[in-house]
């Protein structure tokens, strides 16, 4: 089962770093976190930390 639903992520189409970004913005929108504050919370939210990384840069641009 667990081998079929990472299956399924993994080919789904999705830009997981963009998708990283999107959700960095809006947790910044509602909230103030630091940078690392902010990569922490996407890899709890299950990015991987290249994809958290990438996303908090491009809000902290």
């Amino acid at each position: 089962m667990k081998r079929d639903a990472q299956y399924a992520v993994d080919h789904c189409g999705a830009d997981w770093y963009e998708q990283a970004y999107k959700c960095a913005k809006g947790y910044m929108e509602d909230n103030s976190l630091s940078r690392s504050e902010l990569i922490d919370q996407l890899i709890y939210e299950g990015y991987s930390p290249e994809q958290a990384i990438y996303g908090v840069d491009r809000v902290f641009r």
